[in-house]
């Protein structure tokens, strides 16, 4: 699920970044943050783990009188570790909770000190991210985080496996073509407040099956707004859509693509759009 324009507001480098309010409006000086792991696809059948290992996660005061200064270092119990490919369609895994003064939060730093790839064919690849494990990568959310008393503010930070594991060569279309990779954090940042999802099925025309593993990509004219990738048993979740209409394709590599467009209601989930695909001859 993911923005491709890495510049561009509400996008640094590579997370899905969901914002939600949850519990009972009371009275209070401090709010909880919780913040979850989830993954937009890959071309699964070259890969059979992608992992990613979290160090520290830092949030910024937003009316910190400097950048540096406005810094609090959200603990960990020890590093963690994900492998991403557990995370697809829509499952997410908990990262941390912390309690948190209310206020404004308008960054938050992430330290990955590493990323791990295995490959279908059983070569593995151990990988170095420097700005990660230094300074942290940098997340912006637009708008900022709002941490309010007595409720929990959820976050969802979606790792898109395709844009932060580079193979070399790139777009290779055999595993034994891929030489090394290149890992670089790709994230996504969306206020889920203001947006909603779609969700539904993908199934082989020719009898009904599920098909799993096919890539759900929901555009606006020609950026990719968000992906996903169906289940077991064709099910798939595209969240984090800004309310408005998209073109949604369904793509398999032993199928033909597919394409519908949806509205997208704010807080709403368009259910039932489904695809049938057609076996490629």
């Amino acid at each position: 699920m993911f923005i491709r324009n890495i510049m561009t507001a509400g996008v640094i480098v590579g997370v899905l970044f969901s914002v939600a309010l949850t519990g009972c409006g009371t009275d209070g000086e401090t709010g909880t943050l919780s913040l979850r792991i989830t993954d937009a696809p890959y071309p699964l059948d070259l890969i059979a783990e992608a992992k990613v290992t979290i160090e520290k996660v830092e949030v910024h005061v937003s009316d910190s009188p400097t950048e540096d200064s406005g810094f609090i270092t959200i603990p960990l119990d020890a590093p963690r570790t994900f492998n991403l490919l557990d995370l697809r369609g829509g499952v997410t895994e908990s990262l941390v909770n912390a309690k948190l003064s209310e206020g404004t939060y308008g960054q938050i730093r992430l330290v990955v000190s590493s990323g791990y790839i295995k490959l279908n064919d059983d070569r593995e690849f151990n990988l170095d991210v420097p700005s990660g494990s230094q300074s942290g990568i940098k997340i912006f959310p637009n708008p900022p985080i709002t941490v309010t008393g007595g409720l929990t503010t959820e976050l969802v930070l979606d790792f898109d496996v395709g844009q932060s594991f580079l193979p070399i060569p790139a777009a290779p279309k055999k595993v034994e073509e891929i030489n090394e990779f290149k890992f670089k954090p790709v994230i996504r940042v969306v206020n889920s407040t203001s947006t909603g999802s779609i969700s539904g099925s993908v199934t082989n025309q020719n009898d009904a099956s599920p098909i799993e593993d096919a890539t759900l990509a929901a555009f606006e004219g020609t950026v990719e707004i968000a992906s996903t990738s169906s289940k077991s048993d064709g099910s798939y979740l595209l969240s984090g859509l800004p309310a408005g209409t998209y073109d949604i394709t369904a793509s398999h590599s032993e199928f033909t693509n597919s394409t519908r467009t949806v509205t997208v209601d704010a807080g709403n989930e368009t259910g039932e759009t489904n695809f049938s695909l057609t076996p490629q001859p």
